[in-house]
């Protein structure tokens, strides 16, 4: 048995109370028989594998950002597991017994390790499972009913314990109150479950609550009717279901899903859907005017059938058929390019910049813009969000303000509107279930140009935060007090964010925390093989070609460029190889695999290409990303999957166009900083770069677009969230 000992900030195995000594709890004087050391010894090599759920074998489990339930983890996976084994053995029960029991705890700890390694929400339930093991075991001894106890549970543990409690006789009601319980809580988990409950007398009910709830679930199933839960679907005499049976059998049923609400409803036919199907623009055309009444509806109270579903058709659709199209076509005339655009009405334009915010160009997103208010009757903006029923709007004020659309489009409106619309944008980021909107509301303040609108925001988040505070909201709170702490920044640096929201400096970057344990710092770039990525490439490579400085070694795959003089330097930059053979990829792919083998970890992550490629760039980012400079279009949209690789990560990010005029004199700063061994300081290097820029026209309209990571306010706002609520 393993003999535990917790640090002592953890743990004391002699606690001193009132000048009294209580000693420990002592693992060793129960005597156990030959028999049974091979299963205590099984358990203890279980209690060794599940050590190394966190990558190191050190006796503490730091599976969650939380150090007191750390602790907690540990000490029931440890010391309560052995407190276990010993009380096994106390237990008047013949041998077969205890080593059932045996077998079952470490099945228990077993099954805990493996679920904890794909889901780590699964890790704080550690205190719980040791505990209801234990009650489990003494109602078995006093011959009870173990299911008082699954009563209690959530169903996450309750089915990690059934599963080890299978021979009980009270297994099946188990099985089943477990499958209720997490049906309640997850919808989608009941069509996936039910073959184990075909006969039960509630299979039909949670059918329907399933096509009410997750119904692409039963229209998946639904295509298999030989198998049981596709049986059970075609058997199923509710409308609803047989609504979705019927598109199950249909070619192409997929694009009648979104409209099953209508359907059911007989507002649409099936065959009003047939005749648009295949026409990409009258399909489009049907999907957002179905869109504007769902939302009308949702408004109302009410939540169609499978409104998700009919928002990711109608992004799959504005992306695919229309948006990159007119991507694709950025070096064709403005009447050939945005042909396919041309039948749209303002509406319909509305949702293509909406539900595109990842994919759409900069040049795409003004055309299009423009076409929406020349479309439209009155040219009033507020009219036109009147008429979308203001479905989305914040995402609308966002993409405005960065793309610097946002005082054209409030000044196409009368001023109290506008205040009412901005007003609406910023109020009750709380009450979603997302931090979408707040930051929204963060990136959005500094493209604000109108002063009076600027001091508008943030008397709101002043007063909004004072009312959360006074009604003792929490979330509220935590929200409008990071905000307006933000905006205070944005304009006065003496704020300090790291004093006031606890978020890492964000004005500076130590070299010593570039620095690798040998000095060196490592840059990783990313390249991709199209027409504009050779081109940034050739330019980003005339910084450090025939230079003293630099030492560039070209291999089939990737450039290796070493400082010559300063401190240690590497930059490792892919080929931009033929992406239409996909040996961009392959390259990219290879070095990274380079990089992890030798343990070379980049502090420094250079994205060079268009904005549909940084979700490869993200993909392939390492932990170790310290600095990430996103020199593409539409860059600025992306920083929560960066701080998801690296919370702590300083992003330089671009509002409009990435051009290599803005980019290599960023790039030239940065790296004579770090071949210097200097710290990086934001504000003076942001300086260096507009005086570099200040002879260039071009360079200097477009580094005005481009934010430094002490101004990137969504970044900052997560980042200080996620501190407040101990994700970091």
């Amino acid at each position: 048995m393993i003999r535990f000992f917790l640090t002592v900030i953890q743990f004391f195995l002699i606690i001193t109370v009132s000048g009294q000594t209580i000693a420990s709890f002592d693992t060793n004087h129960v005597q156990i028989p030959v028999t049974r050391h091979i299963w205590h010894e099984n358990l203890d090599k279980e209690q060794k594998r599940t050590d190394k759920l966190d990558g190191k074998m050190d006796q503490f489990l730091k599976l969650t950002s939380s150090e007191d339930l750390n602790i907690q983890i540990t000490d029931a996976i440890f010391r309560q597991t052995d407190e276990l084994q010993q009380k096994i053995e106390r237990l008047p029960l013949d041998n077969n017994s205890k080593i059932g029991f045996l077998r079952s705890l470490k099945e228990l700890l077993q099954s805990y390790a493996a679920q904890t390694r794909s889901n780590k929400a699964i890790a704080p339930y550690a205190p719980l499972l040791i505990e209801y093991f234990d009650k489990c075991m003494m109602r078995i001894l006093n011959q009870e009913s173990l299911l008082p106890v699954f009563e209690q549970l959530h169903y996450v543990p309750g089915e990690l314990l059934a599963a080890v409690f299978t021979q009980n006789k009270d297994a099946s009601a188990i099985a089943r109150l477990v499958f209720l319980k997490k049906t309640q809580e997850n919808p989608a988990a009941i069509i996936p479950g039910l073959v184990a409950f075909e006969q039960e007398s509630f299979a039909d009910s949670l059918i329907i609550v399933a096509a009410i709830r997750s119904p692409l679930d039963v229209y998946t199933y639904a295509q298999a009717p030989k198998t049981i839960q596709g049986k059970m679907i075609h058997n199923c005499k509710d409308s609803r279901v047989q609504m979705i049976v019927k598109l199950s059998t249909i070619t192409n049923g997929t694009l009648f899903l979104p409209f099953l609400d209508d359907l059911i409803q007989q507002k649409v036919t099936i065959e009003d859907i047939s005749r648009v199907a295949d026409n990409e623009l009258l399909y489009y055309k049907l999907l957002v005017k179905t869109q504007i009444g769902y939302h009308e509806r949702m408004l109302n109270g009410d939540t169609p059938l499978l409104a998700t579903a009919l928002n990711d058709m109608l992004r799959r659709k504005a992306t695919d058929a229309f948006v990159n199209v007119m991507n694709e076509l950025h070096d064709e005339t403005e009447a050939v390019r945005f042909k396919v655009a041309a039948p749209l009405t303002s509406q319909e334009l509305y949702y293509l910049i909406v539900t595109t915010e990842d994919y759409i160009y900069t040049s795409t997103y003004t055309n299009l813009y423009k076409r929406m208010l020349e479309r439209f009757p009155s040219r009033r903006s507020d009219s036109l969000l009147m008429t979308v029923r203001f479905d989305r709007f914040k995402k609308f004020i966002k993409m405005a303000a960065n793309y610097n659309r946002l005082d054209d489009f409030l000044k196409a409106m009368p001023e109290l509107h506008s205040l009412q619309l901005m007003y609406a944008f910023v109020n009750g980021l709380q009450r979603t279930n997302t931090l979408e909107d707040a930051v929204d509301v963060a990136d959005s303040y500094g493209s604000i140009n109108d002063s009076s609108l600027l001091k508008f925001v943030k008397y709101e988040v002043a007063r909004n935060l004072e009312r959360s505070q006074k009604i003792q909201d929490r979330r509220g709170y935590t929200i409008y007090h990071i905000l307006h702490h933000l905006f205070k920044s944005a304009s006065d640096t003496s704020v300090n964010l790291s004093v006031t929201l606890g978020i890492p400096p964000v004005y500076q970057i130590d070299y010593q925390a570039l620095a690798d344990d040998s000095g060196r710092v490592v840059q990783h770039a990313f390249f991709y093989g199209d027409e504009d990525g050779i081109i940034s490439f050739r330019n980003f490579m005339g910084m450090f070609n025939n230079r003293p400085e630099w030492k560039v070694v070209t291999g089939k795959e990737w450039v290796t460029i070493t400082s010559v003089k300063g401190k240690p330097y590497t930059i490792y930059a892919n080929l931009p190889l033929d992406n239409k053979a996909d040996l961009d990829q392959m390259a990219q792919e290879h070095l990274l695999n380079y990089l992890v083998d030798n343990n070379i970890r980049p502090t420094f992550v250079v994205h060079r290409g268009h904005s549909y490629h940084l979700k490869y760039t993200i993909q392939q980012m390492l932990p170790s990303s310290r600095i990430v400079m996103l020199g593409s279009c539409g860059g600025y949209q992306n920083l929560s999957k960066i701080l998801n690789v690296n919370d702590d990560a300083h992003i330089i990010s671009t509002k409009q166009v990435g051009s290599y005029s803005v980019n290599e004199p960023i790039l030239r700063v940065l790296n004579e900083t770090i071949r210097s061994g200097n710290n990086i300081q934001w504000i003076p290097v942001w300086q260096q770069v507009a005086n570099s820029v200040k002879s260039d026209p071009k360079g200097s309209e477009l580094l005005k677009d481009y934010v430094p990571p002490h101004k990137n306010l969504g970044a900052l706002f997560i980042k200080a969230y996620r501190k407040a609520n101990g994700q970091l």
